[in-house]
């Protein structure tokens, strides 16, 4: 377990000392811990039970309010390469704020905030500032996704890549899980402001509105590139009926082409004894020329509307 406490007069965090209950009368602390030195954990913890279920697996991201309590569970999506899905809990109780994972990503986000840290700031707004930062550079990751949509575009206008489907379907699914992520955190700022807005300041209640409207906005640019993946979807099944529209095209112009031929040859394959161009002496030179003429001038017919 690692302790965190704030100096509320200097507004500054850091890790905890032997003697801070002394020295420090005013201020508040973060707990990083395990699930399992959080069940272990002495005191009075109302509804440490509920928490505890959903930490095992968490499924979603939610806040839950009580009258003695603030807790909840945070699934946040992978959002860069060579990085792992985040899981953690979180409850809150009177001047303390455990938050319970199972890696040491979080140590590096405590980290940056101790970085951040501002004089006066209450545990709500340093859980807030929390979730906020949690969100800080999904705009630029959105960007970025929608620039690798836009290469994808450009590819498609350019050749026909292969196993599209399948990537196609891998950004399908990243886009709605972030859209699901998305909506979970519209749904905690918005629960933040309706269930205890007594018990948080007016600038509180602002910074929570805040984060319900920026989440809300990434929720909105999620829907937007969802709408571009269908468009793509839709250019590249055009793109493949364009493809075969052109190769039934140039069958049926070869078909047409040699279609007289096979009349020909049909015709004089027949063997009757009447037939006068069985004795003439140029009569197979003869059908060797209308073959060819034949030919030549479909072509040029062809080409004349431009389907060659």
């Amino acid at each position: 377990m690692i302790r965190y406490v704030f100096d509320m007069e200097r507004g500054q965090l850091r890790p905890a000392k032997e003697n801070d209950s002394q020295t420090l009368p005013a201020s508040w602390e973060v707990l990083l811990m395990d699930e399992k030195e959080f069940s272990d954990l002495s005191g009075d913890y109302p509804h440490r039970k509920t928490l505890k279920r959903s930490l095992s697996p968490v499924q979603y991201c939610k806040i839950e309010t009580f009258s003695d309590c603030i807790q909840g569970t945070m699934k946040i999506p992978v959002k860069q390469e060579n990085t792992s899905l985040l899981l953690f809990g979180f409850y809150q109780k009177d001047q303390t704020l455990i938050l319970i994972t199972e890696t040491g990503e979080l140590k590096s986000y405590l980290d940056r905030m101790r970085k951040d840290s501002t004089k006066g700031c209450t545990l709500n707004q340093f859980l807030l500032n929390f979730f906020e930062l949690l969100i800080e550079e999904d705009v630029l990751y959105l960007q970025k996704f929608e620039e690798r949509l836009n290469q994808v575009e450009e590819m498609l206008l350019s050749r026909q890549p292969q196993h599209f489907n399948e990537e196609l379907l891998r950004y399908r699914k990243k886009l709605s899980g972030l859209h699901s992520y998305y909506e979970q955190l519209m749904n905690m700022g918005d629960l933040m402001q309706a269930n205890i807005s007594q018990a948080l300041t007016r600038e509180e209640c602002a910074g929570w509105q805040l984060y319900a409207g920026r989440s809300e906005r990434l929720h909105d640019h999620v829907e937007m590139l969802r709408e571009y993946l269908l468009q793509l979807r839709e250019l590249y099944q055009s793109q493949i009926e364009v493809q075969q529209n052109r190769v039934m095209s140039i069958l049926t112009v070869v078909t047409t082409i040699f279609l007289p031929l096979t009349l020909i040859a049909g015709w004089y394959g027949m063997n009757f004894p009447g037939m006068p161009e069985f004795g003439w002496k140029y009569g197979y030179p003869t059908v060797i020329f209308i073959s060819i003429l034949i030919i030549v001038l479909e072509i040029l017919y062809f080409k004349k509307k431009k389907l060659l």
